[in-house]
Parts: structure tokens; sequence; C-alpha cells
């Protein structure tokens, strides 16, 4: 399993925020928070033999909870979590607005890490690990 480092996870913050969306208003507001929410998945599949999905939900949901950065928050919660299942053979191929309702779910406390596990057990699928069949 490949996990995503805090060091990682903040560099996709400034990524996103600077490059994709153009915020003036970024950066790290508690390295103790951001490494916890890293951590996360670690620790699900260490003492709870947490699955791939559990993990990436538990990433999301501490990014998303824990509030490390100034702004951009969810959106940076998601796309670590889509990074962390990418770096470990999944695509999330949701429709953009279940999305951003499960996003906000999320965030609001309607439902936690097990429901956003759930909701990506439905709304993933594998990669390819090779190109076409030729045969």
């Amino acid at each position: 399993m490949r996990y995503l480092t805090a060091d990682e996870i903040a560099a996709l913050h400034v990524y996103l925020m600077v490059e994709r969306w153009q915020e003036k208003l970024y950066g790290l507001r508690d390295a103790g928070l951001l490494e916890s929410a890293a951590i996360r998945p670690q620790n699900a599949a260490e003492y709870e033999d947490a699955d791939v999905f559990d993990q990436a939900a538990r990433l999301w949901e501490g990014i998303t909870v824990n509030h490390p950065f100034v702004q951009g928050n969810k959106r940076t919660a998601y796309a670590a979590m889509e990074v962390f299942l990418r770096l470990n053979g999944w695509i999330c191929d949701a429709p953009n607005r279940d999305l951003i309702d499960t996003c906000l779910a999320l965030a609001t406390g309607e439902i936690d890490a097990g429901g956003a596990a759930e909701w990506l057990r439905t709304h993933t699928r594998r990669i390819a690990e090779h190109g076409p069949r030729t045969d």
C-alpha cells in the first residue's frame, strides 16, 4: 500500500490552491492536524485491518474535519483521497454532483468515514494494470 505523507499532502494543497484555483489565501494552519489526518489510513490498516476504501475514507475525513489548512480543506481532502486511491490502483468515477454532495455530507457530519467508505465502494473501479488486450 502506498501512503501519502503530510508533506506530500501539503504540496498537493499548494499546487491546487495556486495553480488550479488561483486562490490568494492558502497554506498550512496546523502541521499537527495534517500529520494526524495523514497517518489515519495507516493506523486503520494496522489496527483495524481496513481495506483501501476504509483507508481512503479515513484520509478524506481526517483532512476534512481537522481543517489543517487556512482554506481549501474539503477540496484538498478530496484530492488527497483521490491520489491515494489512484496510487493504490483505484479511481473514483462518481458524477460531480454526487461527489460534491458526499464531500459536504462528510464536512457536516451527516456521514462519517464509514459512510464515506461505503460510498467509495460503489463509486470506484479498478485501474487496468495493462493496456487493452490485443489477442
